[in-house]
Formats: structure tokens, sequence, C-alpha cells
């Protein structure tokens, strides 16, 4: 889910991704099982209205409608139980997630795409302006995304 903060996150459809980190084993059907339980229970206690889902081997999306908790509050209790849930079965407590989901998944697109084998090859991407700050192309505005879900966001000068 995107750590950037959101005016509304209710009453309005919502298109979220979810992705594993990188080097993380890719979820079993087990897994994928487990995840679709704590997608199921979560919307049974009527968090939110369900429209699609996929849950694939390396990530999720979600056609979703929170209620009264919010969207934030929805993924949140989700990918916390589900990051728990795993810990267990799989014996560990390395993270699960991908801290930077939108900014990381824009990125890597040209490389699960197999045009390139490095993320900042791509000319068509800020992935570059990101790996080497000094050569920021004047055409983003670069973000400080936190790894603390809680830190507010700020510009980077």
């Amino acid at each position: 889910m995107t750590r950037l903060r959101r005016i509304a996150d209710r009453d309005r459809i919502f298109f979220v991704t979810t992705n594993l980190r990188l080097h993380t084993p890719v979820l079993s059907s087990t897994e994928r099982d487990l995840v679709l339980r704590q997608l199921t229970r979560q919307h049974a206690a009527g968090e939110f209205l369900l429209f699609a889902y996929v849950i694939m081997p390396s990530h999720v999306h979600l056609l979703i409608a929170p209620k009264a908790p919010g969207l934030i509050a929805v993924i949140r209790e989700f990918k916390s139980r589900v990051s728990q849930q795993l810990a267990r079965t799989r014996g560990t407590r390395a993270a699960i997630w991908q801290p930077r989901d939108k900014l990381e998944y824009i990125h890597e697109n040209p490389m699960e795409a197999g045009l390139v084998k490095r993320k900042e090859s791509w000319m068509w991407s800020s992935a570059a302006d990101y790996a080497q700050p000094r050569r920021i192309s004047g055409l983003i505005d670069p973000i400080d995304l936190p790894v603390d879900r809680h830190a507010w966001l700020r510009m980077t000068p």
C-alpha cells in the first residue's frame, strides 16, 4: 500500500497493490490461502466492500471500498495480520511487504517486463533520479518516503 497520505480514505473505490519485499520467498499456494482467509475475515467483519482481488505469488491487487475504519486502517490490519501469520509459518521475523510499494513498483516495471537489467537503465523513468540524487532531471519532484508509516511526508530539497 502507498505511504502517501490521503485526504479521504473511505466512501470511494480504491485500487490497492501491495508487493512482497525483494528477495523475499514468493507466497506458496498454502500461503496464498492464508492471505485469502485474512481478506475474508476482514470482509466478513464489514470493514470494506470488495469488488475484485488477485493474490499473486509476489503481490496482491484489491479493488476495495473501505467503510468506517478507512483504507489506511484496513490495509494496515491486513498487512500486519498476514505478516504475523507468515512469520509464524515461515519461522522468521523478516519483513514481508515492501516499504515503498508505489515508488518501487513504478521503477521496477521495466525490469519486470525484461526491458532492462537495472531499473536505473530505463531512460524513460525517474529511477535514475532516485538512485543518483545529484542527477535530478528537473522533471520530477523527489519525495522522501520514510520507512516509518506514521511519519509525515516531506519534500526533498
